[in-house]
Parts: C-alpha cells; sequence; structure tokens
C-alpha cells in the first residue's frame, strides 16, 4: 500500500505525485527508513475523535507498512475491537504487542483482560501474575483484575484479598464497588457499608448510590434517602439515584408525586422495567386497574426474566379475581426465581380458587420447604390440608405456628384464620 498520508487523510494513488519528481523538484533525499512510530500521532488524533473507521484504515496501513511491528497502532486496534465486540480478534492484536514488547505489563493486562472477558479466568489470572513479576511498581488494577478473575471462579477468600489490595493502592472507587458488591453476596452487609464509608472521601456519586440500595436492602429508609438526595444534590438528573428515592416515595403513599417523577424518567429511559413496574403499582394503588396492567404487562414484556412484574401481575389478577391469569404470571415469577417462596405460595392460593386442591398443596408444601418457619405459609399449609381432609398434618403445622407465635408476633388476620382452621377440623373430626 503505497498511498501518502496526508493532514490526517489518505491521497489517493491517482493524484500522488511520483517520487522521482518530488526527489528532483526538493533535491532533497527521502529517508530510505521511516521510524516506526512516526505517524502514531494521528492515529491517536484519530481515536480520540472517536473516528473509528479512519483509525482502523490507518492503523492496517501502518501495520502492512513495518510487518506488525507497531506496538501502538496494534494496541489501538484491539482496544476498538473489543469496544465493537469482537473480542477474539483484538485478543490476538494485543498478543501481537507483546510479541514486540513483553516487557510492557498493559500489554499483558489487555491480554488477561479480554481472556477474562472470553470467560478463560484461569489463563486471565496465569497474565496478571505474569504482569505483576515485571512491574516495577504496585499496580491495583492488576490486583483488581486478580480479584474479579477469582470471584468468577467462586474463590472468595482470595477474590477479597487481592480487592483489599487494590484498595490500598487508589483512590480509585472501583475496587471499594467490587469490593463492596462481593460482601453483600456474602451477606456482609454492615462490612460493605463499611467499605464504602472508607472510600466515599470525596462524597462519589457511585459509593453514594450503592450506600443508598445497600441501607435500603437493610430498610434503613432514613439513611438511603440521605445518601440518595446527596447524590441529586450534586447531579439533579441521575437516574440511579431517581428510581429510588422515588420508591420510597412510593411506599409513604405519595402516589401522585411518584408517578410525576417516574413519567420524568421514562422519557429518559423508556425501556427501564423497573419504572414500568413502579408507575404500574403506583396506578393499582390510585384504583386505575386497566392502565396499572398494562404498565405492568409493559414492564413483564421490556424484561421476561424479572420475578417483580410477572408477581405483580399475578396479584392484581388473584385479587381481581381472575386466579386462571395468576397462575400463568405466578408460574412464570417461579420460573424466575425458583428459591423464593412468595410465588409459590401465591400459586397455591390461586389453584385454591380453581379448586385445583392436590396443586394447591404441592404449591404451598414447595412454599413450606422454602420458609418452614414463615406464619402466612404455615397457615395456609394448614388450610389446604384441611381441605384436602389431612387433618393430622393441619394439626401439626399449626402447632409450629402456635410455638413461633411465642417467639415473634403474629398478625391478628392469621390468628383469626388459624382458629377458623381449627374450629374446622374439629367439626370435622
Amino acid at each position: 500500500m503505497n498511498n501518502i498520508l496526508n493532514n490526517g487523510g489518505i491521497i489517493p494513488q491517482s493524484l500522488q505525485q511520483p517520487r522521482n519528481e518530488i526527489l528532483s523538484s526538493s533535491h532533497k533525499k527521502v529517508p530510505d527508513l521511516l521510524a516506526i512510530e512516526s505517524h502514531n500521532w494521528l492515529l491517536h488524533r484519530h481515536y480520540t475523535r472517536h473516528e473509528y473507521l479512519l483509525t482502523k484504515k490507518l492503523i492496517d496501513y501502518e501495520l502492512a507498512r513495518f510487518d506488525n511491528k507497531n506496538e501502538y497502532a496494534s494496541y489501538l486496534k484491539g482496544v476498538i475491537l473489543r469496544q465493537e465486540g469482537d473480542i477474539y480478534t483484538s485478543l490476538d492484536y494485543f498478543r501481537n504487542c507483546y510479541d514486540v514488547n513483553s516487557i510492557n505489563i498493559n500489554n499483558l493486562k489487555q491480554i488477561a483482560n479480554s481472556l477474562y472477558l472470553l470467560g478463560h479466568h484461569k489463563h486471565a489470572i496465569e497474565s496478571y501474575l505474569e504482569a505483576l513479576k515485571i512491574s516495577n511498581t504496585p499496580d491495583w488494577q492488576i490486583h483488581q483484575g486478580l480479584g474479579e478473575c477469582y470471584i468468577a471462579l467462586k474463590n472468595v477468600d482470595q477474590a477479597e484479598e487481592e480487592l483489599k489490595k487494590a484498595l490500598e493502592l487508589t483512590k480509585n472507587v472501583n475496587p471499594s464497588l467490587k469490593l463492596g458488591n462481593l460482601l453483600i453476596t456474602q451477606n456482609r452487609v454492615h462490612d460493605a457499608i463499611e467499605v464504602y464509608k472508607t472510600s466515599n472521601e470525596y462524597s462519589d456519586k457511585n459509593i453514594e448510590i450503592e450506600l443508598g440500595n445497600t441501607y435500603l436492602k437493610l430498610n434503613d429508609i432514613k439513611n438511603a434517602f440521605q445518601h440518595y438526595g446527596t447524590v441529586l444534590a450534586n447531579f439533579p438528573k441521575c437516574i440511579d439515584a431517581t428510581i429510588p428515592i422515588t420508591y420510597i416515595i412510593q411506599t409513604y403513599g405519595e402516589f401522585d408525586v411518584a408517578l410525576s417523577k417516574y413519567k420524568s424518567v421514562l422519557q429518559v429511559c423508556p425501556e427501564s422495567f423497573q419504572v414500568w413496574n413502579n408507575t404500574g403499582m403506583c396506578l393499582y394503588k390510585k384504583g386505575k386497574h386497566v392502565t396499572a396492567v398494562c404498565c405492568l404487562k409493559k414492564a413483564h414484556f421490556l424484561n421476561p426474566l424479572a420475578l417483580l412484574p410477572s408477581l405483580n401481575l399475578g396479584k392484581i389478577f388473584l385479587l381481581s379475581d381472575q386466579p386462571a391469569s395468576a397462575v400463568v404470571y405466578f408460574c412464570a415469577a417461579i420460573s424466575n426465581a425458583p428459591e423464593n417462596f412468595i410465588p409459590y405460595l401465591l400459586l397455591g392460593q390461586a389453584l385454591h380458587r380453581l379448586e385445583d386442591f392436590d396443586g394447591a398443596e404441592k404449591a404451598i408444601c414447595k412454599a413450606h420447604s422454602l420458609a418452614p418457619q414463615n406464619p402466612l405459609v404455615l397457615v395456609n399449609y394448614a388450610a389446604i390440608l384441611e381441605v384436602n381432609k389431612n387433618y393430622e398434618y393441619a394439626r401439626e403445622i399449626l402447632s409450629n405456628l402456635k410455638d413461633i407465635s411465642v417467639v415473634m408476633d403474629i398478625e391478628s388476620q392469621i390468628g383469626a384464620a388459624t382458629k377458623k382452621i381449627l374450629q374446622a377440623i374439629n367439626k370435622a373430626n
């Protein structure tokens, strides 16, 4: 390829002046050897301008000129291809960079990162460890990468150790976020909060949001609201803070305020199933059942694998005396969250309404196996056992419920239902 670069562009061959004429006109000798890095500045300029198509053409030209020996060109091509989703090909370019310069740790880090994205976690760890050996100074990105690989391999202790090392070496919030999420998955929520607080020296937006999310999981509404409010004070249009703080407003019964906020959010991100779900529940609480179902169906369409839209649709159909429709969505909820007892319990109630008593007993039995001490599960289980004339087991379940009532408060409705079931059992006997 003999094209000539001019001001960032390529002059067509037909417009190029013959080399001999250039020599004769300028009376200067053109050097026989060109520096490999002579056009790296041009590649960088086009890349930073996001002119990726032109950048790739220039990279191919540079690599062809110097037999793939231009390290920066290969590196840039790998980065662009990975951004475009072609991770396998990008890995080849990063390996080419390593062949050209094996002591540059950035090449090894990019190889490891690509291997991680491809799911080759053990090979990624090997590359990170090799980069760690040749690194002259501690590198937090290497330790974070190792931590992410160990998380993928479910080696929690090693992952925590590496992320803590990364946290000690930088003020960047990424290791804090990774470590906090890891601790939350281990039910060490308070430890995660301490990690977030330690790293929140400058009130980082992402850390504040994670703190708010964590407090919300603990049902600490006051602290959650405070952290979301801090984010919105500095970033009024931050969707990640607007949605949860609006949900808090919704839980306090301010449905009109919540709806106005949800509408503004939907203008920015109309494909958020969470917002459609919450909007539907606000409308349902306001008595607009048809519109609520439409919003919830929209949420279910946007994310059929989400639990809440299908669960909420089932509840609304069950409360609207449409148990057959409710069964469809409760089954979908079970598929999405097979370890959650609530869809099984509600499915049992819907099947009970349809007079499928055997199916109802199986569903509630599964709920009981997942939550054996939940009062609501126990009273429903006893009720369906009484219907199926399994009186002895029903008495045993009610006895368990009585034992639980000694150590925790039981709702009055559950107590009243328990008395009715006992009366029915005694009458049958």
